[in-house]
């Protein structure tokens, strides 16, 4: 899945790169430059803004290189982590002291009630009224930022979770739970592989109906799923889309002047998230929905606008694992990345020095 977003019928504008202020999505969404420095939880989110995108290019680049053998844990970062944000400090951040050693591994039954108390807190806690606040920002606020809260919400609520099972709520702890979660899942039995791949799928899909306040479950169970080879079509399409001449061209201009203010770490990040952004706008509005009624969303059967999109985004959750489509997107996306003057290889040697 991508992390991509769509505005209708009140399209918003990629910010002018000129604009010394940075959308950030973090922080109640406020606007980062030298006058607010970015806080410890900033700057976490930050780094994750780039990980989606990162793990999609880097599917393709291996698989460009290797046909279809695709590298368990880059689809579980894509999965575990399409969406960025982190944990704020507070009292579940003492739960898993500093001094205290990590686990070393993780069993498949506690994969499943990770997943279950994720769901609880989604349902019922936290993360429910704070979903239900992006809801409401419907017509008000542009999908790409709803989008990236919503995200953040859901990484925030996984980092309180895993807490709980003895790891740190930041990327560290991330990072390690979903690598101890495909060793576990290495040796679990077909069945235990199928719950927790089942368990991870709805619970996204739980947050993605409640964040755009659809009633996304209930039509499920009514329509079924999204056949493999229907969601292979669709994301060839896409990946076709993502790789037009006019596309890159699009990314490659508003991308071209950089915005970093100075060479500090925190600055390139931020010129980092802003160019992530701009490709997660621009394949909303020039991939999926351009063209109106004969968008590529509306093509595809889900209706048109903003809806649309979602709808396609939660049927296509079933089906994210898959080799092909991740061959089609990585490989597509490794293009956008290049025109918006992202070093994937630097990126790939930051993501291994914070492993």
């Amino acid at each position: 899945m991508q992390i991509l977003k769509i505005q209708n019928p009140s399209r918003s504008k990629i910010q002018d790169p000129s604009q010394k202020k940075q959308l950030s999505l973090v922080d109640g969404g406020k606007c980062i430059d030298e006058s607010n420095p970015p806080t410890a939880s900033s700057r976490l989110l930050l780094r994750r803004l780039q990980t989606p995108l990162l793990a999609q290019a880097a599917a393709g680049s291996r698989m460009s290189r290797e046909g279809l053998t695709f590298n368990s844990s880059s689809r579980a970062l894509a999965k575990h982590t399409r969406f960025m944000s982190t944990a704020s400090p507070g009292a579940t951040q003492t739960m898993a002291s500093a001094n205290s050693p990590p686990p070393e591994k993780l069993a498949p039954e506690a994969g499943l009630g990770a997943q279950d108390a994720m769901k609880l807190f989604i349902q019922h806690g936290v993360g429910r009224r704070k979903l239900n606040e992006i809801a409401a920002e419907k017509g008000k606020t542009p999908l790409v930022e709803r989008w990236q809260k919503m995200v953040a919400t859901y990484i925030e609520t996984q980092c309180h979770v895993i807490t709980l099972l003895g790891y740190t709520p930041d990327e560290r702890g991330i990072g390690l739970y979903t690598q101890h979660l495909q060793q576990a899942l290495a040796s679990a039995s077909p069945e235990v592989q199928d719950m927790l791949r089942i368990a991870g799928r709805d619970t996204y899909r739980m947050v993605l109906a409640n964040a755009f306040g659809l009633p996304l479950m209930e039509e499920q169970e009514s329509k079924g799923e999204l056949s493999i080879v229907d969601a292979r079509n669709i994301m060839h399409k896409v990946s076709l889309r993502m790789q037009a001449p006019e596309v890159l061209e699009k990314v490659a201009k508003i991308c071209s002047t950089s915005t970093a203010m100075n060479d500090s770490p925190e600055a390139q990040q931020i010129d980092m998230a802003r160019k992530h952004t701009v490709i997660q706008q621009v394949m909303v509005d020039d991939v999926y929905l351009a063209g109106g009624s004969s968008s590529l969303v509306s093509e595809c059967g889900f209706g048109e606008g903003e809806d649309g999109y979602v709808k396609l985004q939660f049927q296509l959750a079933e089906h994210q694992g898959d080799p092909l489509i991740s061959q089609y997107v990585g490989s597509a996306m490794l293009k956008l990345m290049e025109a918006a003057g992202i070093d994937l290889a630097a990126l790939q040697q930051q993501a291994q020095a914070q492993a």
